[in-house]
């Protein structure tokens, strides 16, 4: 029989482990008629090394006593239902890793913010706007709180107008949107609502322009230029509204800036 001390100290746990096993009952300890201290036999090591397995494999204390010597085909049966949980969790670590993954190589973009145009093929896109013109938005806010609970997944989504794009005579600013948004690949994994007012662009030939601006919502055609300048040498009018994105906010001398990319689909 060891006391309280002796016991922690061969199982290499602290004695409040132990004192905690015993008040919650996992642990019966005989008790000192005459001095009150509790004992421990070596049933009460074993059963606490077992349930210190348990507890490292993620089940919570209050699984793990109610396991605490049922029959093995439970015990088993619990093991694997467990089993599921961590492939799950694995699963949506390497989802998260992708993200991350993919959040660094635009925020390492941010370097192109420079007038850097780029022509280029890309999959489906998918925005919804909730912010900027004088319109509406409630329809496309309650779906946005809905989109916004799958962040890392979704992006801040930057729109001018095609209109306004494809007009040469346009002097601007822009009517610049803000909203969220999200690649085809992630809406379809995360089964997000794509009906209207979600603006999806399908798959084609981009330009992307990446620029920086300390003030996202004054864009004009001067900041667009070498985009607006590729369009016009290749012919190729503007199809859809951008799907722009925000890269990067870094402090400035004169307030915040940002590092955006605007991407717009061409004929």
């Amino acid at each position: 029989m060891q006391t309280v001390k002796q016991i922690a100290s061969a199982l290499g746990v602290g004695p409040d482990v132990i004192r905690y096993y015993t008040d919650i009952g996992l642990l019966r300890p005989a008790v000192g008629a005459q001095n009150g201290y509790r004992y421990y036999d070596p049933h009460d090591a074993l059963r606490t090394a077992d349930a210190r397995v348990m507890r490292s494999l993620g089940f919570p204390l209050a699984r793990v006593k109610v396991l605490s010597g049922a029959p093995c085909a439970e015990q088993l049966a619990a093991l694997k239902d467990r089993e599921k949980d961590v492939e799950e969790q694995l699963r949506e670590l390497s989802l998260r890793l992708e993200r991350l993954r993919e959040v660094e190589s635009f925020l390492a973009r941010s370097a192109l913010c420079t007038g850097t145009v780029e022509d280029v093929a890309r999959p489906p896109i998918h925005s919804l706007y909730t912010y900027g013109r004088e319109k509406d938005y409630r329809a496309a806010r309650r779906l946005a709180a809905a989109w916004m609970k799958h962040l890392p997944y979704t992006h801040i989504s930057v729109k001018v107008p095609r209109e306004e794009l494809n007009d040469p005579g346009f002097g601007g600013p822009y009517s610049v949107e803000l909203g969220v948004g999200a690649t085809d690949g992630f809406a379809k994994r995360l089964g997000l609502d794509l009906s209207p007012p979600v603006e999806s662009i399908p798959a084609g030939r981009f330009l992307i322009e990446y620029l920086r601006t300390p003030d996202i919502l004054s864009i004009s055609p001067a900041d667009l230029a070498p985009m607006l300048s590729l369009s016009r040498r290749l012919g190729r009018p503007f199809l859809n509204h951008s799907s722009g994105r925000l890269l990067a906010i870094e402090d400035g001398p004169q307030g915040p800036v940002y590092s955006i990319l605007i991407r717009a689909r061409i004929g």
